[in-house]
């Protein structure tokens, strides 16, 4: 089969999750500082770029000089191409940027000419990278898109965050701890060395509250940084029980323009609207969503914008977390969106998801195709579901599970085992290591299609094997030994 053939193809590569996220080269302090999408690279010159892992005899594609619909990655030592369709990513390294800069833009001639970045680089030539305004296509939103990305590139340019390493080797090597603990030996050079370290460390913090080494001493320092911080304190609680009893009156307001978006988008999808009105109605309700949004309001985010790029990558986030170490496959294939969301928070640490930012991420899955999705049983319980999950399989583990109780250990307990047969919902919770929760949905699947029938008794409801399925009645004879 013939390769891909492309701009994007030809870059260096770009090393991808299992779900199609960047893996980005934190040994060497790389992040990402920008992420735009629906982006076009082009390449300027006159011939095809060299494929780069193909041999002579190897088929090639016919060659495109452009690549649409990529996502850019601006971070601290690269621009990452991705194309989230055929999961392929390019990236270009910034030290062989030689130079970037704008093009494009609205003139005399063409009024809508798109906005461009041309980068100059050493090892491709020229290349265009043209924005299209996001997943909106918005000619007014592609000018900002262009302005910010050029402007992260300028700054990772300027930093040169991937020279950090050396430059921190070199600074690590030149410290006066090490050279006067070379001197040294034994337990003597590891005990100057940590004191010089504490002290070095105390003239760095020193400097961060911006005092002077004045003899004082890093304590009297932080005394009086303290100091600083305590008269501050004041103010500061007054403003905020002042913000606090004004969150109120805010919540209200915010309730009623909620309310008064989800009447207009109902009466739209019913057609109530109609002429000149719905036109002005609907300009309203646009330019309500654009102030809730600036709020932080989740629920006034239409459809079109639920589907952004935030989401999507926090979709490929939890896909990869939940793949890291099996955790999925461990839990048995399914998770609850309690267990998740507790999860995936606590790896995060400060930077957290809120439930709405969950259920977004979870409804795009199956259309990223990335091999997990939402599921929804009839009683209302939602999970996390790996697409490999079969309740068939599940249906007759649990089927054999509820055999196995219906089998005495010995012949004395054969009275003992045919009164106290089959199996619960926390029976199936310790032989299958899941939550009661999901348990219980596993037995009721499979009550369902027919594998078990249940018992429902005073004491509670036990699952037995359904005989009338397997066409087995020898476990019936054991009732005449009770009898």
């Amino acid at each position: 089969r013939p390769q891909r053939w492309s701009p994007l193809t030809c870059l260096a590569p770009a090393s991808l999750s299992p779900s199609g996220l960047i893996l980005l080269e934190s040994n060497d302090g790389e992040v990402e500082t920008l992420v735009r999408t629906n982006a076009e690279l082009r390449y300027d010159g006159s011939g095809p770029l060299p494929l780069p892992g193909t041999s002579a005899t190897a088929p090639k594609a016919h060659w495109n000089d452009r690549d649409v619909a990529l996502s850019c990655h601006v971070t601290t030592h690269r621009i990452v191409f991705l194309d989230e369709k055929d999961v392929v990513g390019g990236a270009i390294p910034l030290p062989l940027i030689e130079s970037a800069q704008a093009a494009g833009g609205p003139s005399f001639r063409s009024p809508r000419a798109s906005y461009k970045v041309e980068l100059s680089t050493h090892a491709w030539g020229n290349l265009t990278v043209v924005f299209r305004g996001g997943e909106t296509s918005s000619y007014s939103q592609s000018a900002k898109h262009r302005d910010d990305a050029l402007a992260a590139i300028h700054r990772a340019l300027k930093r040169k965050a991937w020279q950090d390493k050396e430059r921190q080797a070199m600074k690590e090597a030149s410290r006066p701890s090490r050279a006067i603990a070379s001197r040294k030996v034994g337990v003597d050079a590891i005990m100057t060395q940590n004191a010089l370290r504490h002290r070095e460390n105390a003239n760095l913090a020193e400097s961060a509250f911006g005092g002077k080494n004045d003899g004082r001493g890093p304590k009297s320092n932080a005394r009086a940084a303290a100091s600083v911080i305590k008269k501050s304190k004041g103010s500061n609680q007054q403003e905020l029980d002042a913000f606090l009893r004004e969150a109120t009156e805010l919540i209200k307001v915010i309730h009623k323009y909620s309310a008064t978006i989800e009447r207009e988008r109902a009466e739209s999808a019913k057609g109530i609207s109609s002429g000149g009105r719905g036109v002005t109605s609907g300009k309203d309700t646009a330019k309500l969503v654009g102030m809730m949004e600036n709020m932080g309001m989740a629920s006034a985010l239409s459809e079109k914008q639920s589907g952004s790029a935030y989401h999507k990558q926090l979709a490929r986030q939890l896909v990869d977390f939940l793949r890291q170490n099996d955790k999925l496959t461990k839990a048995g294939g399914m998770m609850t969106l309690t267990d998740v969301y507790c999860l995936f928070n606590r790896a995060r640490g400060t930077n957290m998801i809120s439930p709405e930012d969950l259920i977004k991420a979870l409804d795009l899955m199956k259309e990223l195709n990335l091999g997990i999705s939402k599921r929804s049983f009839k009683s209302g319980v939602v999970v996390i579901q790996d697409d490999e999950f079969d309740d068939e399989i599940m249906a007759k583990k649990l089927s054999e599970l509820a055999s196995s109780s219906m089998k005495p250990s010995n012949q004395n307990d054969i009275v003992t085992k045919s009164l106290i047969g089959g199996i619960t919902a926390m029976d199936v919770c310790r032989s299958l290591k899941i939550s009661a929760l999901l348990a219980n949905e596993q037995l009721l699947s499979a009550e369902q299609m027919g594998f078990l029938c249940r018992d429902s008794t005073i004491e509670g409801v036990r699952f037995f094997p359904n005989l009338f399925m397997s066409g087995d009645f020898s476990s019936c004879s054991r009732s005449q030994h009770v009898t």
